[in-house]
């Protein structure tokens, strides 16, 4: 039995930023994406040309759509955090130690490396790949490293993890960081205001707009959680299972500590 393949509606290829692109050689759309880092549509442009190729791949394995949805968003997150290796030469393509004939093996290659990792089960895959397409998710990760690292903490685990308020203020207590409601409230409401911003404006263009080819923006600023939901489950039941009373030990890095820690797990 032939197995029939379907590919997810890459919608970003009608905008008219990106259909310019789309005639670029790879080289030109990885040399601007390495040189203009506050435009966002030379790796989209790059996700709607190799986008379907990867999806192929992914499905010729036999996973199940959710989890060919998760590998496919994994694959684009670690090429996001690559291309700035690419070096074009003579032979190909080379990054770091890595070697190709072309752009396109290269992923291909990086595909095929990811597919024998181990994967969590479909019951704990979360992510919604018509929800947040590859290239807003990278974004929208870098973005969140331009807040305060206080502000990343508030802002993930109010709207990610589902945290009050209440509760992250005790968990900084008993890690020696004292704030009150009303500070942890205007952190949380700074990086609300602010994770958006901090997007390349035409990322924002092409994503956070009512339509594609509307050129009026969105009504409502979407949240974190619409943003930027959790990749597995247990990212978020990770969290939900520290209690306060458990959480020992006081240092002055207790809250990078907390997000580098999310940060390994939601990476994972």
């Amino acid at each position: 039995m032939v197995k029939v393949l379907s590919f997810p509606r890459i919608a970003e290829r009608q905008h008219p930023l990106i259909q310019p692109l789309l005639t670029w050689s790879d080289e030109e759309l990885v040399q601007h994406f390495q040189k203009e880092r506050d435009r966002g549509c030379y790796f989209v442009a790059l996700y709607c040309r190799y986008g379907p190729l990867v999806y192929s791949v992914l499905q010729h394995h036999g996973r199940s759509p959710v989890q060919v949805d998760y590998l496919f968003a994994k694959v684009w997150h670690g090429l996001f955090f690559s291309l700035d290796l690419v070096e074009f030469t003579p032979e190909g393509v080379k990054v770091g130690d890595e070697e190709a004939h072309s752009l396109r093996n290269w992923i291909v290659n990086r595909t095929a490396t990811l597919i024998q990792e181990e994967l969590p089960g479909i019951e704990h895959i979360t992510y919604v790949l018509q929800d947040v397409p590859p290239p807003l998710w990278c974004y929208l990760e870098a973005s969140l490293a331009y807040l305060s690292p206080l502000g990343r903490l508030v802002l993930v685990t109010t709207q990610t993890f589902h945290w009050s308020l209440e509760r992250v203020r005790a968990y900084l207590e008993v890690q020696g960081e004292t704030y009150t409601l009303e500070e942890l409230n205007q952190h949380l409401e700074d990086g609300l205001a602010r994770i958006v911003d901090y997007l390349p404006s035409d990322i924002c263009q092409i994503y956070l707009m009512p339509g594609l080819n509307s050129g009026e923006p969105s009504a409502t600023q979407p949240t974190l959680e619409e943003l930027f939901p959790n990749s597995v489950e247990e990212t978020g039941s990770h969290f939900n299972s520290t209690s306060t009373e458990d959480v020992t030990g006081t240092t002055d890095g207790s809250i990078d500590n907390l997000l580098a820690e999310w940060e390994r797990i939601l990476s994972s």
